[in-house]
């Protein structure tokens, strides 16, 4: 879940590289590090905590050639010692690393009786000292590093800085990585974003594939025959994406208020251009969906919409509870995999499973070229634009919006479907007005104070509730915990006391939502409501404009919002909140 930056060429690669990693922070921002080569050396600087500005690397020289990394914590503490990169006793090379040496212990276990010694808790430590005990066979660094790379177990992204050859070292298996071409230069990074000002000519680097750049040559080799492959180089259209919180306070308000354009966009899909996947799920005997966090509810909200409205037998599925279902999976089924990422750990081993069972894989994903994409045979993109809190709001709702597209496109009524969701982006309009926000933070004032906090939902906003639940508590450390109505009864009342906060998602005529509330208030609970229509049984109520189909997709806003204004009571960052990262890359 870490970020790598590389960056060789005729421009200030401590610039270019601290300017990267603030770009790849939504992967972690634990510690961060860079290093480079000047004149006869490597210099390094690590630091704890975010990424920080130049100011705070002053001791780094000008420099071509460098390599970085911000940190996601997973073994060892968070320290200045264990932040990368890593360098190798004789100070020849550093490596820094995205992933998990699964088998860090057995390694370390022989190299402590070879004589190695350790300075870090960290398993990247670990591949530092393999590769010098490989130099001892090996005359060549790539080939040491090849070997070393080829003992390690899980999923792992390296890169390594050579001082004597002056050279870039990098192998990929699971996290990703991608090269960017420039002028007599290149950029190596665990994302494209984090380059696109700079080029948007990529290579797409594949597992078991490894790179080296030396003296302004580029080449790319398959680890395990150690064959060189042609370089495939992509054109992408983001090279002007600008990153900017412009005048909100942060990415996690401003990609809230953007939701207005965002449902939008993830809706101009034509009926030609969707007609493929039509075509394969209505073929299908069964149609699943699927995701990991925030991405499995927007799964779970897509199902529940293709079953209601196109009447197709569709499943949601956890990525991290795939096993089970292996058995069950037949040829010709369909799976749509939801990420924002497209690099998921978790989904992405779990479409490979669903794959070699035969299923056919369609994917909607916001950030272009993800690996996710490239495994998929229908590729669907959320055009969403950069999301940099590591909190997702406008990439759910952009999923919701795609899938109730898909649904009436299943019914042969596209035309009705984006008629909705262009109404639904423009009552969106509502949560960002000054009067809206007010009653937002005067809610918020009332809750900073609990421990505790439920959001209750039914049949369309069952998903929501769970979606709702998850942003108050990712943001504000408020335990929040979302559950269906009809669960109630069978164990959560009793969890009731007097003033705990329950929140009820209640769409139009849904009896069921308001008995609960009522039997809940009657224990002593404060009820929030959070519907089209105030009721008698509310002590606050959040409005919500007047929907029908699409209520779901507006419903979790004033959750967003709400998350959002506890973290400020609390003085939180609610783009960077505790123990997060955005792109799940490790298991």
């Amino acid at each position: 879940m870490c970020g790598i930056y590389a960056y060789a060429g005729p421009q200030n690669a401590t610039t270019l590289i601290v300017q990267g990693l603030k770009r790849l922070e939504y992967r972690g921002y634990d510690s961060w590090g860079v290093a480079v080569i000047h004149k006869d050396s490597i210099k390094i600087s690590k630091k704890v905590g975010p990424v920080g500005d130049l100011k705070k690397v002053q001791n780094l020289p000008y420099a071509n050639i460098g390599i970085g990394h911000t940190r996601w914590a997973t073994h060892g503490g968070v320290t200045q010692f264990n932040a990368h990169p890593h360098c190798s006793t004789d100070k020849s090379f550093v490596v820094a690393q995205n992933g998990i040496v699964e088998n860090y212990q057995q390694l370390k276990q022989v190299l402590l009786k070879k004589g190695y010694r350790f300075i870090t808790q960290t398993d990247t430590e670990i591949i530092v000292r393999l590769i010098e005990e490989k130099l001892k066979h090996f005359t060549s660094l790539k080939e040491a590093t090849r070997q070393a790379f080829l003992e390690l177990k899980g999923r792992n992204t390296i890169v390594v800085l050579s001082q004597k050859n002056q050279q870039i070292i990098a192998i990929r298996y699971g996290s990703p990585l991608v090269a960017g071409l420039g002028k007599k230069e290149l950029f190596l990074a665990s994302d494209a974003l984090s380059f696109a000002n700079q080029t948007n000519k990529v290579i797409f680097i594949n597992d078991w594939e490894m790179v080296i750049y030396q003296k302004e040559e580029l080449q790319l080799f398959d680890l395990k025959t150690n064959q060189k492959i042609k370089n495939k180089i992509a054109t992408l259209d983001h090279q002007t994406i600008r990153i900017s919180k412009q005048n909100f306070d942060s990415f996690y308000l401003k990609e809230i208020f953007e939701q207005t354009t965002t449902l939008k966009t993830a809706a101009l899909y034509s009926y030609q251009e969707l007609k493929p996947l039509i075509q394969a799920v209505r073929q299908a005997g069964r149609i699943f969906t699927l995701g990991a966090g925030t991405a499995s509810y927007a799964a779970g909200q897509g199902a529940y919409w293709l079953r209601e409205l196109s009447k197709i037998p569709a499943y949601d599925l956890k990525a991290y509870e795939i096993n089970s279902w292996q058995n069950v999976f037949k040829k010709n089924d369909v799976l749509i995999a939801c990420s924002q990422s497209g690099e998921t750990a978790d989904t992405l081993e779990a479409i490979k499973l669903a794959k070699n069972k035969g299923v056919r894989i369609a994917s909607i994903v916001n950030m272009i070229g993800s690996t996710l994409t490239r495994e998929s045979d229908f590729p669907f993109f959320l055009r969403s634009g950069p999301e940099i809190s590591v909190v997702s709001t406008k990439a759910f709702t952009a999923k919701l919006s795609w899938f109730l597209l898909l649904a009436y496109a299943l019914k042969n009524k596209i035309a009705q479907g984006k008629k909705i969701i262009n109404k639904t982006a423009q009552e969106v309009s509502v949560f960002t007005t000054k009067n809206y926000q007010k009653r937002v933070r005067a809610l918020a004032k009332k809750l900073v104070n609990n421990q505790h906090l439920f959001v209750l939902g039914q049949d369309a906003l069952y998903y929501i509730s769970l979606e709702g639940a998850l942003k108050i508590k990712e943001v504000s450390y408020l335990h929040a915990e979302g559950f269906s109505s009809g669960e109630l009864k069978h164990g959560v009342i009793a969890l009731i006391e007097k003033r705990t906060p329950v929140i009820g998602l209640v769409s139009k005529n849904q009896s069921n939502t308001l008995n609960a509330l009522a039997e809940v208030k009657t224990r002593g609970a404060w009820i929030i409501g959070v519907s089209q229509e105030n009721n008698e049984l509310y002590q606050d109520w959040l409005p919500l404009p007047n929907l029908s189909i699409s209520t779901p997709i507006v419903s979790i806003i004033p959750l967003q919002l709400l998350g959002y204004c506890l973290a400020r009571e609390k003085d939180l960052n609610p783009d960077k909140p505790r123990n997060l990262a955005k792109s799940v890359t490790v298991k």
